[in-house]
């Protein structure tokens, strides 16, 4: 690496430290201001556990979310570092000096590009790797740091590609339970119970586990069931020769999975989709029961999208912050920041059609691509060098 290289790319690196740091410290700071009364309500949480573990956990519930932001502000922060990487050059006449040795503007913005290209590949593994392990921990609400309200299971899928149902689940005991009804003649009814679908590869139906209630074991990795019954697949009506008091099957006394307290607290969120991998995107997108597969589908692509739009933004931008030798300092910021808000919105207007339908989940990933690509590859053959 040559003595130009290592200094553009120090440049480069400072900016990018210092860039990365104020936006992350900005974007945490609103989201305390946003959520701060939710923090105050845990008053008397605090005053039971102490100041300083409520304290803790604030510090656990955002040390989660930077991981979340990251995401958010990598491709803002590797053009704003660009742009102001480019101005210190500038004032200090550096650039000046560079272009009259005959050395092309490109060869000073290859080492910018390069490390936009690593940071590209933190932004894929923190989507791939990070962000799906700590997805429980980034569904959490500010005021519910543990979950421990009750709240229903609503069909999720597991490894065997059956579905898990529950009309309330308790996270402190690990138990889903079925809605219990009592009358004065002392009969009792469930009129809601807990249900596992059972599907083979196909998603055809093959039966279903109903069961009063069903405890997590967490060394089985299993649920254990109270007076638990696999019923055969409906069939066509056929006349009854007796009225059943109640599900008629084989007694089932537990059920191996692999989605317990963890995974569903996971799936607690209506959106936290956001927070899985490509692959698991793609199974899910795949089951015929899901009733926001539009929005799996088109979040799917977006993860095959997403990075490639990061290093196109960079190229747009690059051309723009760097092709003015008398630019302020802070309109090259502002047009950095002006080009980024114009992809977002270019983003979230594809997303929208996508998830209402208007146009294809595919088309709508890869829409801002086909936009951008063409004004990236103009952009930087017009530069001038």
């Amino acid at each position: 690496m040559k003595i130009l290289d290592r200094y553009i790319l120090k440049t480069f690196l400072v900016s990018l430290a210092i860039c990365m740091a104020a936006m992350m410290s900005l974007a945490l700071l609103l989201d305390l201001f946003f959520n701060v009364n939710k923090f105050l309500d845990m008053e008397a949480a605090a005053e039971q556990a102490g100041f300083w573990t409520l304290l803790a956990g604030m510090g656990d519930y955002y040390f989660y979310k930077a991981f979340h932001y990251f995401q958010l502000l990598a491709a803002p922060a590797m053009l704003v570092s660009a742009a102001a990487s480019m101005v210190r050059l500038n004032r200090n006449r550096e650039l000046t000096g560079i272009k009259a040795a005959g050395i092309s503007l490109y060869r000073v913005l290859w080492p910018m590009i390069l490390v936009g290209l690593a940071l590209n590949g933190l932004y894929l593994a923190n989507q791939e790797l990070i962000i799906p392990g700590v997805a429980v921990e980034l569904s959490r609400d500010p005021d519910d740091l543990e979950v421990r309200e009750s709240f229903p299971v609503d069909f999720v899928r597991d490894e065997h590609n059956n579905i898990l149902y529950a009309p309330v689940y308790d996270p402190k005991t690990h138990q889903m339970q079925a809605v219990r009804k009592e009358f004065e003649d002392g009969r009792v009814v469930f009129p809601a119970r807990v249900r596992i679908f059972l599907r083979d590869s196909r998603y055809e139906a093959l039966g279903t586990i109903e069961a009063e209630q069903a405890t997590w074991d967490e060394q089985g990795k299993r649920w254990v069931l109270v007076n638990g019954l696999r019923l055969p697949p409906m069939k066509e009506a056929t006349l009854l020769d007796h009225i059943p008091a109640g599900p008629e099957g084989e007694p089932c006394k537990d059920y191996y999975t692999n989605v317990g307290p963890r995974e569903l607290r996971r799936h607690r969120t209506a959106d936290f989709y956001r927070y899985m991998s490509y692959s698991e995107l793609r199974t899910l997108a795949e089951d015929p029961m899901r009733g926001n597969r539009r929005q799996l589908q088109v979040e799917m692509h977006r993860h095959v999208t997403g990075p490639l739009l990061n290093i196109l933004v960079l190229l747009l931008g690059l051309p723009f912050v760097a092709g003015r030798d008398d630019r302020n300092y802070f309109v090259s910021i502002g047009v950095a920041i002006g080009l980024f808000i114009g992809v977002f919105a270019l983003t979230f207007a594809t997303t929208a059609f996508g998830n209402a339908g208007h146009i294809s989940p595919l088309l709508a990933a890869w829409v801002p691509i086909f936009i951008v690509l063409p004004g990236s590859i103009l952009s930087m053959e017009a530069m001038k060098t």
